[in-house]
């Protein structure tokens, strides 16, 4: 071995390889190591080597003393040899290269993954390569890609608008349909995608907070005249990013199909009504008639003021069963909206009504009302709710029975209780209530239930049915808002 400091290099002839100790002391702590080891020189000689290489190749230790250009060219894969050559150039030039991977060909056949360390020493016209085996963890890294492909591809084929996006809005990743109506999201906010924004938006029901719940969440918003029903979905990712997945579903269609059903269940309540209220309007106008007729045969009318406020009440009466018909009968306006509403304000006000209807068919009214908080509601669409379940609750009983209205609180929530004497509704219909054109009424549409569980969802309110053969009970519960 050289006693000097400059190792003395072997020359492409073969002759003896000498290292300084410095160099021979440090290649012997790889030559027990799992990692790949060599030392090759500025003219890509393979100097020295510990056993991995050769073993990992199938080759004689003795053949591996030959030029790393081969090495490459032989045992690697085709599309890694200008990549790997070119590595070594760089080396050579003097620059260190860390992470660089290549593919070589195992004895079995398969190609494995290799890991490269390519250290310098310009002084000495050498440097060392230093590479451990990392199939295993591209394998997993192939594995993850496909899953992620899979996932996006699942994305991209679901109905609507789906996008991921952070805690403060950025949407990093959106499906093809998002693309195609709002283009690459490139990372902007949500808020500035979808309605031109700056700032995040008012109504935001996350507000872009990190969300303590892992539930579905569901609300409803209007982006460029269409209706979407927004579902957001709070997860966090590997590494602990708060995400959200939204998916937005054009119901545009579909509410403008509600809307039709409640009009045409509204035209058919009124077409039922009809009978009740001119006969119920038709007996206060003749009693009015008859006291007419009584002061027209009198002198004085000083002595006639109990007639007068009789007159007045029946008319009166007359007045606000009509106003309540009408109410009905008239269209939706674009400005309707929320309001607080007292529902025991409304039952009172629609009692002259339902009194009418119940009084036509033989049939009696009893209302049961506690006090009961006040709800953001949409007024018509309640009373569209109430009249139909009292409607259907007359027209399921025999002459003679009586129909209950009940409101009370339970716990948080205003309850509405409409209970007949009926005979009860079948298994059948019972597991089908509320779907379109299901009635068991000759000439009936099966409208007004649809409606009424269509009004409930859009009050966020649940309706629960309590049927046996003395009776049946509907039950809607409102969220206090």
């Amino acid at each position: 071995m050289s006693t000097n400091n400059e190792p003395s290099l072997a020359n492409q002839k073969g002759e003896q390889i000498s290292l300084s100790k410095e160099f021979t002391n440090f290649a012997s702590i790889f030559d027990n190591s799992t990692y790949v080891f060599a030392i090759i020189d500025f003219q890509g000689m393979i100097l020295h080597t510990n056993s991995i290489l050769p073993t990992i190749l199938g080759i004689n230790k003795d053949r591996i003393s030959m030029h790393s250009y081969d090495v490459v060219k032989e045992y690697f894969h085709p599309s890694d040899i200008n990549l790997s050559i070119q590595a070594i150039n760089e080396v050579i030039n003097g620059q260190q290269i860390n992470g660089f991977e290549n593919r070589y060909r195992a004895q079995d056949g398969s190609y494995q993954w290799l890991s490269w360390m390519l250290i310098p020493f310009p002084d000495y016209k050498l440097f060392y390569a230093i590479a451990h085996n990392v199939t295993e963890q591209k394998n997993l890294e192939k594995i993850l890609n496909d899953e992620r492909k899979r996932l996006y591809a699942l994305l991209d084929g679901l109905p609507g608008l789906v996008y991921l996006r952070t805690i403060d809005g950025n949407v990093i990743f959106a499906n093809r349909n998002f693309k195609e109506i709002n283009g690459e999201p490139e990372d902007k906010k949500c808020y500035k995608i979808l309605f031109n924004n700056d700032e995040p938006c008012s109504d935001c029901r996350t507000q872009l907070t990190p969300s303590t719940s892992k539930s579905l969440q569901q609300w409803q918003v209007v982006i460029k005249d269409s209706i979407f029903e927004v579902h957001e979905h709070p997860f966090q990712d590997p590494d602990g990013t708060q995400l959200f997945l939204m998916q937005l579903l054009d119901i545009t269609k579909r509410k403008v199909a509600e809307e039709e059903i409640a009009r045409l269940d509204r035209l058919n309540l009124v077409g039922e009504l009809a009978a009740s209220i001119a006969h119920e309007v038709r007996n206060p106008m003749t009693t009015v008639r008859g006291f007419l007729q009584i002061l027209k045969r009198r002198n004085t009318l000083h002595e006639n003021g109990e007639y007068f406020d009789l007159m007045i009440s029946e008319l009166d009466r007359a007045n606000g069963i009509l106003s309540e018909f009408l109410s009905i009968a008239k269209a939706k306006t674009k400005t309707e909206s929320y309001t607080k509403v007292k529902l025991n304000n409304l039952v009172s006000s629609l009692y002259p009504l339902i009194l009418a209807d119940a009084t036509n068919q033989e049939k009696q009214v009893i209302i049961e009302a506690e006090e009961v908080a006040e709800s953001i509601m949409i007024e018509r669409e309640i009373r569209q709710l109430i009249l139909n379940l009292t409607r259907n609750g007359l027209e399921a009983m025999p002459s003679g029975g009586s129909l209950k209205i009940r409101t009370y609180m339970e716990l948080d929530s205003i309850v509405l209780a409409v209970e007949d004497q009926g005979v009860g509704i079948s298994d059948d219909n019972m597991a089908r209530l509320g779907t379109p054109f299901l009635t068991t009424k000759e000439g009936g549409t099966g409208l007004g239930l649809t409606t009424c569980y269509s009004i409930a969802e859009r009050h966020n309110a649940k309706i629960n049915v309590e049927s046996s053969s003395a009776g049946t009970a509907f039950v809607v519960r409102f969220k206090v808002r």
